[in-house]
């Protein structure tokens, strides 16, 4: 324990933020931990953000020990050793839902916004930030609780997210990254005291402070109590799932880099409505929690996004590609199984780990990430925001090349080419629906080159406008490794 505080202590202390030094990743530059824990402290860039993740992964371990028997949905494959069942129990908005509003989504305020003098008569700050969540459960039938939500950060410095469940425990939600002036969008898993839940309608409060920012604000597109139940739940014994069971199969793809995922599964296959796999891998951070290497993915209005594959019809099986990733060892998969007699009922299996990606032979994959982010990546009102890509390679060397972005569409305005990389629109953040939108496009290398690659993003609207979400775009570089 000693060695990990002083290894989380140093990788607190150096992760920068918004590095000045170009930001070029891969494992292959990863230094390791020794024997004892103990971190070389002159890891830069992308070498600590690896650590950090398997830094969290044993901070995770070491302080579940106590409880290990508790199911937790994020929990890292090493965790993840026999499948779960989970149901959900989602907010559902609506006087008929003992949810009555004022607007259309659900708003959470800073106390000052409610006597601002320009906006304190907005019909926004008429929201309380409650909301209360039908969970009919037999308590004492569940081994674990947690708290889950799609939200919106927030107005960039708004600070101190949190929840309170049935006025008895205070949860902090994550930081990622609005305290620091970064647009973020987020999806928490917070494990919760099944004693402070009740039997009924759970209320769950959200409260949050100004922060350094104008009005602090944060939205929750969706959110629910999900709930493990204990093995041979009455609900599973009358679907007939007391004794389900299923795991992944992983195998290497024929002729191609990547694996054969198909799920094995028991004649009750047949009550399966859909399979979401997902994988346990470095890459892209897309669902913003400020790890690479964790389980990835994201729902969007409930429906996964950007996980391995959702199949609905057997034989459940997919093929997962994996030549836009670096070489890397410790990869996992897994598999969330929902039922037709139930969709809110999920089986999660166990992980299929021990998987990895071989080095190459002559290419590799890199991840180019902007050295100079922006704190406030958001454009309105002719604001310009840029940043910069720091490639350093010959661009003839690049055999493919992806970008990774994720937005939040407030609207370009009059703006048609809103977002540039080299003079080059990519279109990342179409409409103005104020949504979410995960990008991943290709970038004919033709138009990178050597050194710096410029990123502009220019909204005209006076509204919103547009927001690049933390920690902001990557591009995906496969090249031959032989060369200057």
């Amino acid at each position: 324990m000693k060695h990990l505080c002083i290894v989380t202590h140093l990788l607190a202390s150096n992760l920068p933020r918004n590095s000045k030094r170009p930001r070029r990743d891969s494992l292959s530059s990863m230094n390791a931990l020794n024997s004892l824990g103990i971190l070389d402290d002159r890891l830069k860039g992308a070498a600590r953000e690896i650590l950090w993740g398997s830094i969290l992964t044993l901070a995770f371990l070491v302080g579940t020990r106590a409880a290990a028997a508790a199911p937790a949905w994020e929990a890292p494959p090493s965790h993840q050793k026999q499948g779960q069942f989970w149901r959900y129990h989602w907010y559902e908005r609506g006087l008929t839902n003992a949810n009555p509003a004022y607007e259309g989504r659900f708003r959470v305020n800073a106390p000052e916004i409610s006597l601002h003098p320009t906006f304190g008569h907005r019909v926004e700050p008429r929201e309380n930030g409650m909301m209360l969540i039908k969970a009919e459960e037999d308590l004492f039938l569940l081994t674990a609780a947690e708290f889950y939500c799609e939200a919106w950060g927030g107005h960039p410095g708004t600070a101190n997210k949190r929840i309170t469940v049935n006025g008895r425990s205070t949860y902090p939600l994550p930081r990622v990254g609005t305290e620091d002036g970064h647009c973020t969008y987020f999806y928490p898993a917070v494990l919760l005291k099944i004693t402070d839940l009740v039997n009924g309608y759970d209320a769950v409060q959200f409260a949050l402070d100004q922060g350094t920012t104008f009005w602090g604000h944060m939205l929750v597109d969706n959110a629910a109590i999900r709930v493990a139940l204990t093995n041979g739940h009455p609900d599973l014994v009358k679907l007939g799932l007391a004794e389900f069971a299923a795991t992944v199969q992983a195998e290497p793809l024929a002729g191609k880099e990547g694996f054969a995922l198909k799920l094995d599964c028991p004649p009750e296959a047949a009550q399966i409505a859909g399979v979401d796999f997902q994988g346990w891998y470095y890459g892209y951070d897309e669902n913003g929690n400020l790890q690479r290497q964790d389980w990835h993915g994201y729902t969007k209005h409930r429906i996964p996004v950007a996980t391995l594959g959702v199949v609905t019809s057997a034989p459940f099986a997919l093929a997962w590609e994996t030549r836009m990733l670096p070489a890397q060892r410790d990869l996992a998969v897994r598999a969330a199984l929902r039922f037709k007699a139930d969709t809110n009922l999920v089986f999660l299996t166990a992980a299929t780990s021990g998987l990895a990606i071989a080095p190459r032979s002559g290419v590799e994959v890199t991840l180019f990430a902007p050295h100079d982010l922006p704190g406030h990546f958001w454009s309105r009102a002719k604001q310009l925001k840029t940043c910069h890509l720091d490639l350093d390679l010959d661009p003839a060397r690049i055999e493919k090349a992806e970008l990774n972005i994720v937005t939040w569409t407030g609207g370009p305005g009059n703006v048609k080419e809103y977002f540039k990389l080299n003079g080059v629109h990519y279109p990342v953040a179409e409409g103005a629906r104020h949504e979410l939108v995960y990008s991943r496009l290709p970038v004919n290398p033709q138009t990178l080159k050597r050194g710096l690659n410029r990123i502009e993003l220019l909204s005209d609207t006076e509204h919103h406008g547009i927001e690049v979400i933390y920690p902001g775009p990557l591009l995906v570089v496969r090249y031959r490794a032989n060369g200057p």
